[in-house]
């Protein structure tokens, strides 16, 4: 008896050993059970922080989007207004300067009948002139030649 008290008490020995090995390995467990949940609290900290930052660099770049939008119709706007008011000097270029054709063309028609009256008037006043040196030469104490 006293052989299965000694195999009692060496067993009873080995399940308080096993006994405070599996709580030593439970403590290790835990400690490394509590450094994953830490761990996994700053990974889900910085996801958050990242996201946070995702989306406001999404929500500047969908800003910078829209004022780069509003950036282009304004400089088509301003490059329509431009086209048209080109467009429109340049019709009133073209009026004028069909205006200062025919002006032109009308001034030259002036300037030929001006020049053909003027050849009329030479003519006529060629023959006025014989005409009166005729006279001027049968008046009474005119020189003769």
């Amino acid at each position: 008896m006293l052989q299965d008290l000694d195999f009692l008490a060496a067993r009873v020995g080995q399940l308080v050993q096993l006994a405070r090995q599996l709580q030593s390995e439970r403590a290790a467990q835990q400690a490394r059970l509590t450094a994953l949940e830490q761990e996994r609290n700053a990974l889900r900290d910085e996801l958050q922080r990242r996201d946070a930052e995702y989306s406001s660099a999404s929500e500047r770049m969908a800003d910078h989007e829209a004022q780069l939008q509003s950036v282009r119709d304004e400089a088509q706007a301003a490059m329509a207004a431009a086209r048209s008011e080109s467009d429109a000097m340049q019709a009133g270029l073209q009026a004028e300067l069909s205006r200062y054709k025919a002006e032109s063309e009308a001034l030259k028609g002036q300037l030929s009948v001006s020049q053909a009256d003027s050849s009329r008037l030479r003519v006529v006043a060629a023959k006025a002139r014989e005409q009166i040196d005729s006279i001027l030469m049968r008046l009474p104490g005119a020189p003769q030649e």
